[in-house]
């Protein structure tokens, strides 16, 4: 397994790219992809600069800072692999994580590639210390593909930053593709992305997008308990904006390297909140259209039903084994909010009960199948899986 990394120190470490130095962030997506040491060669000119650009890492004790190349290699076993980074890198996790993994499966021939600016300004390169500065050996290029964005490198133009910050917003939604149930892939993603953009280049923090837009939710579960086909056809309308804006906190927090337990578990309560407000805003605006007292009885039946999808979900989350990414992208897929797109079709259609009758009865529907098919999985976990 890789744990080292070995960093030319980047000329243009002190760079801030959405808050944060260019050679933290480097480092930060270097521990999130396994590295647990770092040795940084730095001419002593540099140093100074370097120093203050380590950011957390500034009293880490793993890392070490050593002036030339041959000092590096005096401390590293010439034979042991590390991660090799060279430029003013701008790169994500997934993309370390894929160099290091067709390394380590490709029976040690040492992994390279280059970066996708212009002038190829940087490299990463992935084997055994001696063979990477010594450029021998036989080498697996990787080479990105001609629409890739990442890995950058700033080679000296004023622009480059921004240039880096820009590929970076935009590589957001190719990371949660899996993820991302249909339309939110098609549409959402595309509006996301540019309003992350802007909004990691401000003090906003990704919890006060999340707070903001469930108070965006609230609203919109108010207006959709006014009867009125303009009033509920803008709660449609203004729902669908709230479900572009909730993918915002994940994004920002991703540009700004901001990810914390707290910020996931808040997105994920503020969510489901806001969903029974929505459905619970549909039904009393159904009643007061009607004025049947139906409406009132599927308050606590659908109630009931995301009960039963809460528990679902929960026991989908907790499969293990090889095929576990797989099945939990495709959970996530089918919990996503695509059905606000449905609302919009159903309150310009001036068709909201049926939408109210259909959710009443098709929580329990999606409960029993995801109870079903989590139950299949769990039948063939044993030989796949390690415990808990």
């Amino acid at each position: 397994m890789i744990e080292t990394a070995l960093i030319a120190a980047p000329s243009r470490a002190d760079n801030i790219i959405f808050g944060r130095p260019l050679l933290e962030r480097l480092m930060i997506n270097c521990e999130r992809a396994g590295i647990r040491r770092f040795v940084i060669v730095v001419p002593p000119e540099h140093k100074d600069d370097v120093s203050r650009s380590l950011g957390r890492f500034g009293s880490h004790r793993d890392v070490l800072i050593v002036e030339t190349a041959d000092q590096a290699v005096r401390s590293l076993a010439p034979d042991g692999a590390v991660l090799s980074l060279s430029g003013n890198l701008v790169v994500t996790r997934p993309q370390l994580e894929q160099l290091i993994s067709k390394y380590e499966g490709g029976s040690g021939i040492v992994t390279r590639t280059v970066t996708t600016d212009h002038d190829r300004g940087g490299e990463i390169s992935v084997g055994p210390v001696a063979e990477i500065l010594r450029r021998g050996g036989i080498v697996n290029d990787i080479s990105p593909a001609a629409a890739a964005l990442l890995p950058f490198a700033l080679n000296g133009r004023p622009e480059d930053r921004d240039e880096a910050e820009l590929r970076l917003a935009r590589e957001l939604r190719h990371e949660t593709a899996a993820k991302d149930a249909v339309l939110a892939r098609l549409i959402d993603r595309k509006l996301s992305w540019r309003i992350s953009y802007r909004l990691a280049r401000t003090a906003i923090t990704p919890n006060q997008v999340t707070l903001a837009n469930t108070l965006l939710g609230f609203g919109c579960a108010w207006l959709f308990a006014i009867p009125g086909y303009w009033t509920r056809l803008a709660a449609a309308i203004l729902f669908l904006l709230s479900v572009t804006l909730d993918g915002v906190d994940g994004e920002l927090a991703r540009l700004k390297m901001a990810e914390s337990k707290f910020g996931g578990q808040l997105d994920i309560a503020t969510d489901n909140i806001v969903h029974v407000a929505i459905f619970i805003g549909v039904f009393l605006g159904c009643y007061r259209a009607s004025m049947s007292s139906a409406y009132l009885y599927l308050i606590p039946l659908v109630l009931g039903g995301f009960g039963m999808c809460a528990v679902a979900t929960w026991r989908a989350f907790h499969i293990h084994g090889d095929a576990a990414a797989k099945w939990l992208d495709a959970v996530d897929r089918w919990s996503g909010r695509d059905f606000a797109y449905l609302l919009v079709v159903f309150g310009l259609t001036n068709r909201l009960e049926w939408f109210a009758w259909g959710t009443a009865f098709g929580t329990y529907v999606f409960a029993a199948v995801l109870m079903w098919l989590t139950a299949r999985h769990e039948g063939v976990a044993p030989s796949n899986s390690s415990p808990a």
